[in-house]
């Protein structure tokens, strides 16, 4: 399990990095696809309710480390969504394009339901999502649409990723 969340948290770590620097390349309108949040949904899917939620907080407080958002922000958002997608472990069989698609969409908007949550709460200048604005919809359809990728990329690293009891 420790080798797990470790594991995790480090790739979570690489794609926020990936996703900050190369993926402006791709952006639509100034949307890159979130890849941390989609492999931490992965992750928590396949793993349940421990290895997932941990990861995210570890991976989400190294992110409030060096980004500019508040302390706690993104570990709040992070270990939200992974909890929500550990709540799934088991539950339904993952087809290689639609699962990963609606997990992708459903996960962005759980991470904006939090971050709104957040803003709500504390008020002031915390990033927030405009549910009826373009970004977060295209947010959400650009992680819809990679979550099958990215999925697939992370099933080759299973053994890494993945506690050994929780292996199909």
């Amino acid at each position: 399990m420790i080798r797990t969340i470790l594991f995790s948290s480090l790739l979570l770590l690489g794609c926020s990095f990936i996703q900050s620097t190369w993926l402006g390349a791709i952006a639509i309108l100034g949307v890159v696809p979130d890849l941390a949040l989609v492999a931490l949904i992965w992750i928590s899917y396949k793993n349940g309710l421990v290895e997932g939620p941990v990861s995210g907080f570890l991976s989400g407080l190294a992110e409030d480390a060096i980004s500019a958002a508040p302390f706690g922000f993104n570990a709040f958002v992070k270990t939200l969504t992974a909890a929500l997608a550990g709540l799934l472990h088991g539950s339904f069989y993952i087809d290689r394009l639609l699962f990963p698609f609606v997990l992708g969409v459903a996960g962005t908007l759980v991470k904006a339901l939090g971050a709104g949550f957040l803003a709500l709460l504390f008020g002031g200048g915390l990033q927030s999502y405009d549910f009826l604005g373009r970004s977060l919809w295209l947010e959400a359809a650009y992680n819809g649409v990679v979550a099958p990728i990215v999925f697939l990329l992370l099933g080759l690293g299973r053994s890494l990723l993945v506690t050994e009891s929780k292996r199909e």
